[in-house]
């Protein structure tokens, strides 16, 4: 047996052996009720192999490291419940080991995905009704409102470890939002040194060493 073999039928000595049906069975059911589905459905299915692919990882097994962060996607992309993200996060404590902090990421990835996700439809609202308010001060709120999604899209993004183009592309069109209302402080406040940064220092590549 090569080293492989041997650290995969390790890990699965140790799921096998910390597994627990009566929490497993729960989360279970708490999906389905978050998933508006039965309980034997491809949804529920595809989850609890999400869950036990991560405490596969958290005992170590070599093909599943990064199972928690699709777990944490498909939680937040779902609207997946706090209180089953917590009960989930409670059974992954029972494998994980220490230094390995991959349960407590995917607690705090699928939170934050969940409330960001959550968030979208109403900031995106919140644009459309300032885009009506007449005067600088409703201009620049738009342009503050409209900075704020694209820097929520650039921080989803990052949580689900996208594409770093297109998360420059959303920083960009945030910093470009933000640019535009500072602009309208500027030009139209009677104080506009207020509403002026440009002292502000931007990092770039040379601040890496």
């Amino acid at each position: 047996m090569n080293t492989t073999d041997t650290t995969t039928q390790q890990a699965l000595n140790r799921y096998n052996r910390l597994f627990d049906n009566q929490q497993y069975t729960a989360i279970a059911d708490q999906l389905a009720a978050d998933l508006r589905t039965d309980r034997d459905s491809i949804r529920v299915a595809d989850a609890m192999n999400l869950i036990t692919d991560t405490a596969l990882s958290l005992c170590q097994h070599p093909h599943y490291a990064m199972a928690w962060l699709k777990l944490a996607t498909f939680c937040g992309q779902n609207a997946v419940t706090i209180p089953t993200i917590d009960a989930i996060y409670a059974y992954l404590l029972i494998f994980q080991q220490a230094k390995d902090t991959r349960a407590d990421d995917f607690e705090g990835t699928a939170k934050a995905l969940l409330k960001a996700y959550e968030t979208t439809d109403t900031s995106r609202a919140a644009v459309s009704c300032a885009n009506g308010v007449h005067g600088w001060r409703g201009r620049m709120a738009y342009e503050l409102l409209a900075a704020s999604d694209y820097l929520v899209q650039a921080a989803i993004q990052l949580l689900i470890h996208g594409n770093l183009p297109y998360i420059r592309e959303k920083l960009q069109s945030g910093l470009r939002r933000l640019t535009g209302a500072l602009y309208e402080g500027i030009r139209e406040s009677d104080t506009p040194t207020l509403f002026s940064f440009k002292g502000t220092y931007f990092p770039d590549e040379h601040d890496r060493h």
